[in-house]
């Protein structure tokens, strides 16, 4: 590995750890309020995981750790893992009280997420401006006088957020266009100099001979403008539950990608290592606070619907053994979950390896 590539990876990883320590704490403060709000007795609130480093402090019954390895964080609850005679032990509380304790974590990463993409939108407000490469001969922009260089402000007067998630950036604009096929819209453009200027324009009907209803090529750049906190919460409600919707569909691609055709990587998802390096590229942008910021909330949006899918060890898997367990009248902690936990820790740990194995080989590429 080249010196550059050294200083890439030796930048990217320590900003993305501190990213993930950061909303994996904060999923398990969830866990911690919680327990202690429904009586649960929790025995140790870590950060980063075992080997232990120190003990920080501790309450009348907590203990407050720093552990060596820097990957996360964790609560350890009383009945959690093992069956305890301790009436406020996790095993021995109500089902309402242990699922509302499980699905706390998944509750704080959205409260997170809305959060992140709400600093975003208030202090940012990052508006895509598509800037046209190339214009196509004998097109509708070509017959509107559009140029190289030119800058789409808004089309009818609409203008579109980072925070409206899609593909990549220009999606929303692609899309508005699409969608505008056949009928005549007014278009606000800037030159290279910033002089802006109105055009009408009569968008064609893509077909296979002529793709794209402007008849142009785009890349994009950011405009920042005052934002204002009502806006800013609205667009960071929309944009959680866009993000939630991407990494759905994400999960979706990946279960069908390993069911069909697991010798290949699903196109647009990535593990650690791909993260890793698109926050190395992040970090060299202009925009790297506010795109870090961006990262961090969809991150945390991730993390709440992986989180709350019924897969053991994760919450959603806890949840749907705790049901299960009450329905066949189970008590304490026994072989179902030692077994499930064992068998998903198991394949999750498959699981990332082989989307690392895919994430290396398009790094290297």
């Amino acid at each position: 590995m080249s010196i550059d590539g050294i200083l890439f990876w030796g930048k990217a990883i320590p900003v993305l750890l501190l990213i993930l320590v950061g909303l994996v704490l904060v999923h398990e403060l969830g866990h911690f309020i919680v327990a202690r709000l429904t009586g649960v007795r929790v025995l140790e609130f870590g950060i980063g995981f075992p080997p232990k480093a120190r003990v920080l402090g501790h309450d009348h019954e907590t203990e407050y750790t720093l552990n060596w390895l820097p990957i996360g964080g964790f609560v350890r609850l009383e009945g959690e893992e093992s069956d305890s005679d301790d009436p406020r032990s996790l095993s021995n509380a109500p089902l309402p009280s242990q699922l509302l304790v499980m699905v706390a974590g998944v509750f704080m990463n959205l409260v997170a997420a809305v959060l992140l993409l709400f600093a975003v939108a208030w202090i940012f407000n990052p508006m895509v401006q598509p800037v046209v490469a190339t214009v196509v001969p004998n097109s509708p922009a070509e017959a509107a006088g559009i140029h190289e260089g030119d800058t789409l402000i808004s089309i009818d007067g609409r203008t579109h957020s980072l925070l409206d998630f899609g593909a990549d950036p220009l999606a929303s604009w692609q899309s508005e266009l699409r969608s505008r096929a056949g009928q005549r819209v007014t278009l606000v453009l800037a030159d290279s100099s910033g002089k802006q200027r109105t055009v009408a324009v009569d968008l064609r009907v893509p077909d296979d001979k002529h793709p794209g209803a402007l008849g142009v090529s785009m890349g994009f750049s950011f405009s920042y403008t005052a934002g204002n906190p009502v806006d800013a919460l609205g667009a960071s409600i929309t944009g959680t539950t866009k993000a939630l919707g991407l990494v759905l569909v994400a999960v979706g691609d990946i279960g069908n990608q390993i069911a069909t055709n697991p010798g290949q990587g699903p196109s647009g998802v990535q593990g650690p290592v791909g993260i890793a390096q698109d926050v190395g590229h992040l970090l060299s942008q202009n925009d790297a606070p506010m795109l870090l910021l961006l990262l961090a909330g969809i991150l945390s949006a991730n993390l709440a619907l992986v989180n709350i899918l019924p897969f053991p060890p994760l919450d959603g898997g806890k949840v749907a053994v705790m049901v299960v367990k009450r329905i066949f009248g189970m008590r304490g902690v026994g072989a179902l979950e030692i077994a499930t936990n064992l068998i998903g820790f198991g394949l999750l740990m498959a699981f990332i390896a082989w989307i690392s194995y895919f994430d290396i080989i398009r790094a290297g590429q």
